[in-house]
């Protein structure tokens, strides 16, 4: 909010007007330009009919619980909306298609033209359906959402893209359209994957694992939800038996990752937003906690890295190291909450946040990449 938007100088009478059909107002904040407000309906009646009144003129109302009371800014937004033009959609989708499908065929498939095509379905069907699942949900809560593009990037890349993603060009209404655009992209994500996964490890085997004929000079760490399937399906490994992954399970476990990753509580990631909804008050806390934690774990295994010890490599991934400092860069480990900020979550959402945390659990992978 803080960044898109600036606050409304409140000189004008027509925008009073506006305001003055959901609340009473009691006091004008000249400095702040801010309003003290008491509503004339339930908060969310309140807030929803400004919110109503104000989007003919491009504005938003900000509702929030200060030291001074419940107080109410307007604002607009500073630049223009993104988007993306369908050429260029196009021309995303196809390039995506062709580096994510040569990735397969170099990293997974082992020279295996359909092989490479079957991964290449999974994993863009698994990342597109995860932004697609913001992007509709965004809508449903009257947010303004682009559809889904996709980020090509050159083969030597394992997995040939990084992922999908959505432009949101309005801010979000209140709390409940924040967890629900939150939840969104990882449940559909989450749920994408699995089909794949049983499929993947359906035709997957067990083999002998010797590290002097591996194929490639890691092996993938994987989630709780891959061992617990792969243990209905497959049965227990033999002793020294690792999987030998069909490429479809590679792009179910990459599902899972992508998921597991959106759903660390930092920032404006997908856990962040579902984070900022059900604890308003100590989020930042929250989102410190675990972006030390990274960077602590990232830090090791840099260090092991670096000085050549293995063994530690295989307790401590470098790459967390990149990704707290990405977000911290990214967001500074802020969130601009949602417009109404004082409506609270309801029983229903604050209760399906545990499911949230169980998918996570499923999902995580503590050393996404081991070294051999």
């Amino acid at each position: 909010m803080k960044e898109a938007f600036e606050t409304v100088a409140l000189t004008d009478p027509d925008i009073l007007d506006r305001v003055k059909q959901g609340f009473h107002i009691d006091r004008l904040l000249e400095e702040e330009q801010a309003l003290i407000v008491r509503p004339k309906e339930g908060h969310q009646e309140s807030f929803n009919r400004v919110l109503k009144n104000l989007q003919p003129l491009d504005l938003y109302p900000v509702y929030r619980r200060e030291k001074d009371g419940l107080t109410l800014r307007v604002v607009k937004r500073k630049n223009r909306k993104k988007e993306l033009s369908p050429h260029v959609h196009s021309a995303l989708i196809i390039a995506t298609l062709f580096t994510v499908t040569m990735a397969g065929y170099i990293w997974w498939a082992a020279g295996d033209l359909f092989k490479s095509v079957l991964f290449t379905l999974g994993l863009m069907g698994i990342l597109g359906g995860h932004e697609l699942g913001h992007a509709l949900v965004a809508r449903k809560n009257r947010v303004d959402a682009t559809l889904p593009f996709f980020l090509p990037v050159p083969p030597f890349f394992a997995f040939g893209t990084l992922g999908a993603v959505i432009f949101i060009n309005s801010p979000i209404p209140d709390r409940r359209s924040l967890f629900d655009i939150g939840v969104a992209g990882p449940l559909t994500g989450f749920i994408l994957s699995i089909p794949v996964l049983v499929t993947g490890i359906s035709l997957s085997t067990y083999a002998y694992f010797e590290p002097a004929k591996a194929a490639l000079p890691f092996q993938l760490g994987t989630p709780l939800l891959f061992n617990i399937l792969a243990y209905i399906i497959l049965g227990p490994p033999g002793p020294r038996h690792v999987i030998n992954p069909h490429p479809l399970a590679v792009a179910g476990w990459a599902g899972l990752f992508v998921t597991a990753l959106n759903l660390l509580p930092m920032g404006q990631l997908d856990g962040g937003h579902v984070v900022r909804a059900v604890f308003p008050k100590g989020f930042k806390t929250l989102y410190r906690s675990v972006f030390w934690v990274l960077f602590t774990i990232g830090g090791f295994g840099m260090m092991a890295e670096i000085s050549g010890v293995t063994p530690l490599l295989r307790l401590f991934w470098p790459g967390w190291l990149f990704w707290a400092a990405l977000v911290y860069l990214m967001t500074r480990l802020e969130h601009p909450g949602p417009l109404n900020d004082v409506t609270h979550l309801d029983r229903g959402r604050k209760t399906a946040s545990i499911g949230v945390l169980l998918i996570f659990l499923l999902s995580f992978i503590p050393v996404p990449v081991v070294p051999i």
